[in-house]
């Protein structure tokens, strides 16, 4: 079924079409009318003896650039439309054509008022011949034809191109919506993990709660209000698609809360990075089975605890996790088993990097260090 022609929004469809004419488009037809008008410009050596050669030259390179800027001026309205239309090709040849008959109309309107010969009408000269005077009609038609085709052919081109850089533009998003689907699968992955972990540390630690309240220990009661803390960070984690900084620190703080509280003693977590970089997002789930990992030995809790973050030279961010204990890196089974994780999200996140996590640890202090691609 052919489309609803709406006459009446014709004339402000061409004004905003003419009105987003790109440089690009005037280049392109601007190249083709002049291409066309050097097809035949060294016939001009056949009429160089006469004074009016350079009228001649003149229409030779004009005329074509004329035709192109009217083909040009028909082809915006229809290349403006819809894209996706099964009637864009139909718009296209129609105002191609519209064009052309618009280009001879001007031209014969023109050029007698310019007073510039053709080259043709020069050689008739020089041969003593009379001046051509064809059958208007068939005149008109037939140049209307050959414009018509030599138009169709150059715009059956950039609509190629314009055709195969859509093409790419779509297979761009797919490809940024395919990351962003791997990396939602990835944080999903990483959120059924945690949820997998936190029942055993939740199960171990109400159980030693009630044995405190059992005990009549005075701790039972603050314990709990650091579980009940804990408990009100990382649950809406589970339902939240986005981690920042801020967050995964204050995550960190909870846990730690929670787990000197269950050894009776104190664990403290200080933090320092800019305030800008508060709300960056970070990938989940990975400082806190870094805690996990260093704090595996209940009879050797740290003190202190520090984390640091800052913004690499190329736009990553790098995180720095210390304890004021010293020999506290993993096993390398648990130390594999976070490079694989880092592993992961490099394959899921679309900004070309490599994640990297350092370990270092003496007598005084442990760190591990996490640098972050862009």
């Amino acid at each position: 079924m052919p489309p609803v022609v709406r006459w009446s929004a014709l004339p402000a469809h061409a004004w905003r079409s003419w009105g987003s004419l790109r440089r690009e488009e005037l280049t392109w037809f601007l190249l083709m009318g002049v291409f066309y008008g050097l097809v035949d410009v060294t016939s001009i050596a056949y009429v160089i003896d006469n004074p009016r050669w350079p009228a001649a030259l003149a229409n030779q390179l004009l005329t074509p650039l004329l035709v192109a800027l009217v083909i040009l001026m028909a082809w915006l309205p229809a290349n403006r439309s819809a894209v996706d239309s099964p009637w864009r090709v139909a718009r296209l040849a129609a105002a191609v054509l519209l064009g052309a008959v618009a280009a001879k109309l001007l031209y014969d309107w023109l050029m007698p008022l310019l007073h510039l010969p053709s080259i043709g009408d020069l050689a008739r000269e020089r041969k003593g011949e009379m001046p051509y005077e064809p059958v208007h009609w068939l005149n008109f038609i037939g140049e209307c034809l050959s414009i018509c085709v030599t138009a169709s052919l150059s715009v059956a081109w950039y609509e190629a191109v314009l055709r195969r850089r859509r093409t790419r533009a779509r297979l761009e998003g797919l490809l940024r919506e395919q990351s962003a689907m791997q990396r939602d699968a990835a944080a999903a992955r990483l959120a059924t993990l945690q949820a997998q972990v936190e029942p055993q540390f939740l199960f171990d630690t109400l159980v030693d709660i009630e044995r405190a309240y059992e005990h009549g220990e005075h701790e039972a009661a603050e314990q709990m209000e650091r579980l009940i803390r804990h408990l009100r960070v990382a649950l809406p984690r589970l339902r939240e698609s986005g981690v920042t900084l801020e967050s995964e620190g204050a995550l960190l703080d909870s846990y730690l809360a929670v787990v000197a509280g269950r050894q009776r003693r104190a664990l403290t977590l200080s933090t320092d990075w800019p305030a800008w970089l508060s709300s960056r997002p970070v990938p989940p789930m990975l400082l806190l089975p870094l805690a996990q990992l260093m704090l595996r030995d209940a009879t050797r809790l740290p003190t202190q605890a520090r984390l640091s973050a800052s913004e690499t030279a190329g736009g990553g961010l790098r995180l720095r996790l210390a304890f004021d204990r010293g020999g506290l890196i993993g096993e390398d089974g648990a130390l594999r088993a976070l490079g694989e994780r880092l592993e992961r999200l490099e394959r899921a996140s679309p900004v070309e990097g490599v994640a990297r996590l350092h370990c270092r640890s003496n007598a005084d202090d442990t760190e591990f260090t996490l640098e972050l691609p862009a």
